[in-house]
């Protein structure tokens, strides 16, 4: 059996001696936290804060000029991504047929006139068969025209002669028949080369000597619909490819109806990508709001708030969902400062200007609305100063705490 081992007296009451002076020490500090700062009078100046060029390079400490101008209220909003509707063209055939091959896939970045898709062309075939019989029965109304010319012509040089007249003026009826003849069908051909030069031949399909077709696309952009399959019967009405153009795409909002009234065309926008803590931000996108409907979804209830957004880079992606700012009607007008300027000292809303390049003086503003990483100074700022925006809380420290070693 194991004997107990005693821990000796003095042991004891040093660790309760330990114990309770570690508790004084924390209560000491805890009531040093809470002691209240004394309030300054109005018209009490605080002092400047010197620092040397290193600790201002220790502290971080920025300047940002002060600017004057207008502050809106950003109003935020869930937005999506759309297609351009005026850049986006959904592919049809122009005749019947059926389907061969399919060569994109949606999402599918396309270049002008690349292939989409080939179908046999019954409607083509059919064309030039016709094409075929219109040349052949032309070449007969030709024949036919130049045998009743002579005819004519023999008759009117023996008129009253050999040749009555009354020949003489039946031979030129079948002329003139024969021309006509002639005419129509020369029109059918022109008819027909019409139609496979325009109709089977155009910015959105080729076609081949055979009676294969090919839809190509007729701008540069993604396929975002394809609603056919290899050996489905193809004809004019149906929509089978769509493509567009994603150089510019729509940032659309929805909005409710009471917001949508402070919304105007013509106001900003700034439109925010997604990050995580594996990627660096990317910078916001920044566009005009072209339209806001007059009416809301029946469905939803909301307004659609629609600006075009430039996307060479192809960034945005039809589907995508964002988050956005819409610069509203309310506004103010004064000095715009960095957000991160703002201390709160005594009771005052302050700012630290730079009087000297070494000094930095604390100066009471009143402020307006802050927005989007910017305050509103309604007063107690001029044009020409320079405030502290990263950094301004190591000089309210410094401040607060004169005996605090700034270098």
């Amino acid at each position: 059996m194991t004997t107990p081992r005693h821990t000796p007296l003095s042991n004891v009451f040093s660790q309760k001696l330990a114990v309770t002076f570690m508790k004084f020490i924390a209560a000491f500090f805890i009531g040093l936290v809470a002691l209240p700062v004394p309030a300054l009078a109005e018209d009490t100046p605080l002092p400047a804060i010197k620092l040397s060029a290193e600790a201002i390079r220790n502290e971080g400490l920025h300047l940002a000029p002060v600017i004057q101008g207008t502050l809106a209220r950003m109003l935020p909003a869930m937005a999506r991504v759309l297609p351009d509707k005026t850049r986006t063209v959904t592919l049809h055939t122009a005749g019947d047929g059926k389907v061969l091959s399919i060569f994109v896939l949606p999402g599918q970045s396309v270049k002008t006139g690349q292939p989409l898709m080939t179908y046999q062309n019954h409607t083509l075939h059919l064309a030039r068969l016709q094409e075929a019989q219109t040349r052949a029965a032309l070449a007969a109304a030709r024949a036919d025209r130049d045998n009743a010319s002579a005819g004519y012509d023999r008759a009117r040089a023996l008129s009253g002669t050999t040749v009555s007249v009354g020949e003489t003026r039946r031979r030129l009826a079948v002329l003139k028949e024969t021309q006509n003849t002639v005419a129509t069908h020369e029109a059918e051909l022109g008819v027909l080369a019409h139609r496979l030069q325009e109709e089977y031949t155009s910015p959105t399909e080729t076609h081949g000597t055979d009676e294969t077709s090919t839809l190509i696309s007729p701008v540069d952009g993604t396929i975002t619909e394809v609603t056919t399959a290899v050996a489905a019967d193809v004809a004019p009405p149906l929509p089978l490819l769509t493509v567009s153009d994603t150089a510019h795409v729509w940032v659309v909002s929805d909005v409710t109806a009471q917001d949508a009234q402070m919304l105007v065309p013509g106001g900003r926008q700034e439109t925010f990508f997604s990050s995580s803590e594996d990627t660096p931000p990317s910078p916001s996108l920044l566009s005009t709001i072209e339209t806001v409907d007059t009416a809301a979804d029946p469905a939803t209830g909301l307004v659609r708030v629609l600006s075009r957004v430039e996307n060479a880079a192809g960034r945005l992606r039809p589907g995508m969902m964002l988050n956005s700012l819409l610069q509203t009607n309310r506004t103010g007008a004064g000095f715009i400062v960095p957000a991160q300027a703002i201390q709160i000292i005594s009771g005052q809303t302050m700012v630290f200007i730079q009087t000297a390049p070494d000094s930095f003086r604390p100066v009471p503003v009143r402020t307006g609305m802050e927005e989007n990483g910017k305050t509103l100074i309604l007063s107690g700022l001029k044009t020409g100063d320079q405030v502290v925006s990263d950094g301004s809380l190591a000089l309210k420290a410094m401040l607060l705490l004169p005996d605090m070693d700034a270098d």
